[in-house]
């Protein structure tokens, strides 16, 4: 699915909130990727050269908006592993997802598939430091913030080969 997130190298997370009315609005902020190639010292091994990925005062903040999220799980990326079960078309940060085994876990664990006024469909949102799979009726709106980022808060260190 083609946003305008995918002008931007990275996305980390900010914060999420689930709103009473339903909406679950996540907030992004830009990560820049540097000019310059740093080596990483990992236990004994140097690896690299990479370029840093960090949020700088030119990055770009953003809000995804679910409006009517009826499902949602959210993890830490770090814990991600292969879904058998994803089917997802093709994008860089937010999928239109077929199939996952969230999608089979909500249906068979809940009565969503049964109580839902319409269609839904299956979003994934995919950043630096956490997924959401969301299950919504309607595709979520992304729009660009007139803020800037709060460089004051600590990210995890994030590095880009190309």
């Amino acid at each position: 699915m083609e946003t305008i997130l995918d002008s931007a190298h990275a996305w980390f997370f900010v914060s999420s909130a689930h709103e009473l009315n339903g909406a679950l609005v996540v907030r992004l902020v830009e990560g820049i990727k540097g000019t310059e190639r740093q080596f990483l010292e990992v236990c004994d091994a140097k690896l690299g050269p990479y370029f840093p990925v960090q949020v700088e005062a030119a990055s770009r903040c953003a809000e995804v908006r679910f409006s009517n999220a009826v499902a949602f799980f959210v993890y830490d990326e770090s814990y991600d592993t292969a879904d058998p079960e994803l089917k997802k078309d093709v994008g860089c940060f937010l999928f239109n997802a077929e199939s996952s085994s969230f999608r089979q876990f909500a249906e068979t664990r809940t009565t969503v598939s049964k109580l839902q006024h319409g269609p839904y469909q299956e979003f994934l949102l995919c950043c630096e430091d956490r997924i959401f799979h969301v299950l919504s009726d309607c595709a979520p709106t992304v729009v660009f913030l007139s803020e800037q980022p709060d460089l004051t808060v600590e990210r995890t260190n994030t590095w880009s080969a190309n």
